[in-house]
């Protein structure tokens, strides 16, 4: 029975470093990295439940070395912008490919929502394990 609590905890833990690893590398690569205009070329607009709905842009930028044009995608609030809009992009000198979009609070609900998921989990295999103890299951 502990090989499938580990298991349970390891799950729910999976996206939490997941999360926090990539906030890690964008906060690396706007760091180090090289900032520069991405231009919107296309928007995809996705309806979410609830008739909510978000845009996907796909951004085009240039490394200023090579002059070498690079696409990006962003997932942003519908609407908010227009094919050809400008948006700022960072990336990494050595590997341009690897980019980051200047926003400021990217991964906060993501990691908050992954931060409760992990905290229930733990909450209910301890309860769990509670139940298996007293006999109740």
């Amino acid at each position: 029975m502990t090989i499938i609590y580990i298991l349970l905890i390891l799950l729910a833990a999976f996206p939490l470093f997941f999360t926090i690893w990539r906030m890690q590398r964008a906060a690396t690569i706007k760091k180090i990295g090289v900032y520069t205009t991405g231009v919107v070329t296309n928007i995809k607009t996705i309806r979410t439940g609830r008739g909510g709905a978000i845009d996907i842009l796909t951004l085009e930028y240039k490394d200023r070395a090579t002059g070498k044009p690079y696409n990006g995608r962003a997932t942003v609030a519908p609407n908010k912008y227009k094919i050809g809009d400008t948006m700022t992009v960072v990336y990494l000198p050595d590997k341009p490919a690897k980019y980051a979009i200047d926003t400021k609070k990217a991964y906060w609900a993501v990691l908050i929502f992954c931060i409760v998921l992990f905290l229930f989990i733990l909450f209910a295999v301890y309860k769990i394990n509670e139940m298996v103890e007293s006999g109740q299951m």
